[in-house]
């Protein structure tokens, strides 16, 4: 329990307090893939589990893919996403 604790403070990346309505965040993946999310919602679903709604693009190398509209748990979207970006 200590030891995951530990982990949650000293992990790299956005914390969910950070994710908030209009905040934007990327995620650089294997092959220099960037996924710039942009922050639409957060919104509880029936259970009391807030979720993240965000608008995504997908980008490799210098031309974009595809932009769509995805939801993931709060925990799960501040897991994947790096630090908010500034404007």
């Amino acid at each position: 329990m200590l030891a995951q604790q530990l982990g949650q403070w000293f992990k790299s990346g956005s914390r969910p307090q950070d994710v908030t309505v209009g905040s934007v965040f990327r995620n650089i993946r294997k092959g220099n893939i960037v996924e710039i999310a942009k922050v639409l919602d957060v919104v509880p679903d029936s259970m009391g589990v807030p979720h993240v709604h965000y608008s995504v693009s997908i980008q490799s190398s210098h031309r974009k893919c595809f932009e769509e509209q995805r939801t993931l748990g709060l925990d799960s979207f501040a897991e994947r996403f790096g630090k908010a970006q500034t404007a």
